[in-house]
């Protein structure tokens, strides 16, 4: 990975963790009551969750059935018995 793409990507996190920042910014001003706030932003947190928890799962998905193809690939190329007299 090239120093360029290193910054890219850091700066992308960086820009990302910003904007959460933000949004949790507005929601303290737009929800005044902590009680209110605490549970909206406890449901994000679970919703964030959620979302990762399913990409989690999409992802074992794809390489179990990558996987899958490999080990049938491999168990294709037996050694075949010769008859010798």
């Amino acid at each position: 990975m090239s120093k360029k793409e290193k910054i890219e990507q850091e700066s992308l996190e960086e820009q990302v963790e910003e904007l959460r920042k933000d949004m949790f910014k507005v929601f303290e001003v737009l929800l005044p009551p902590k009680e209110v706030r605490r549970e909206i932003m406890k449901n994000l947190y679970l919703m964030e969750l959620s979302f990762l928890r399913i990409l989690k799962t999409l992802i074992d998905y794809e390489v179990g059935k990558i996987e899958g193809k490999v080990g049938k690939e491999e168990k294709k190329e037996k050694v075949k018995k010769i008859e010798v007299e």
